[in-house]
């Protein structure tokens, strides 16, 4: 009797990670769609003043018209992104509660190279629709690959350490500890930067 009490029902452990997986790939899933629209929106912003002649951003000659839609596409693929983000787990403030440092670790990380093989097979699908585009949305599709690759390798090697080093830090302020998705929101982006 006391064996059960103390070890866990299969079901029970099966719906313990379901819970970790959720949480991980939520977490990490909307930290990548706030950086894809970051970048988007960025672009979006940089392309709209090159339409407009105020600076020179785009190598190639494209008429302003164009350069206009492709401001308009890329800046609305990346609020869309944003606003994806706004409504996942970190945008209702969820967090994990109730797992080891080292389980978060391993959800977070398991499921930062999931986001990644999913972003980059989106790629692979939109690459392959990429004939004749303007080049500004050909640079929103590398920014996705630079985004999908900084997940595969430097999220689960700098970001997911980081964001448990600061969770796990023997500090009393309360506000330390919750900068682990903010962490793992800047070696995102500057991982993607590199990569690009």
């Amino acid at each position: 009797m006391t064996d059960s009490l103390v070890r866990p029902s299969g079901l029970v452990m099966i719906k313990r990670y379901s819970v970790l997986a959720y949480g991980a790939l939520g977490t990490m899933l909307d930290v990548g769609l706030m950086v894809l629209g970051s970048l988007l929106v960025g672009l979006s912003v940089s392309v709209l003043l090159a339409g407009f002649g105020i600076i020179d951003v785009v190598a190639s000659d494209i008429t302003t018209g164009p350069m206009l839609i492709s401001a308009l596409v890329l800046g609305v693929a990346g609020l869309f992104c944003l606003g994806l983000a706004s409504e996942g787990p970190l945008g209702r403030g969820r967090r994990l509660v109730g797992f080891k440092l080292w389980e978060v670790g391993v959800g977070r990380a398991l499921a930062v190279f999931a986001v990644g093989l999913v972003l980059l097979f989106i790629h692979g699908l939109l690459e392959g629709l990429s004939d004749g585009l303007p080049v500004p949305l050909l640079k929103g599709l590398v920014g996705l690959r630079a985004v999908g690759v900084s997940a595969l390798v430097a999220m689960p090697l700098i970001g997911v350490p980081l964001s448990l080093i600061i969770q796990g830090a023997p500090v009393e302020q309360a506000w330390i500890h919750r900068a682990d998705v903010p962490a793992l929101f800047v070696v995102w982006v500057v991982a993607t930067l590199t990569v690009i």
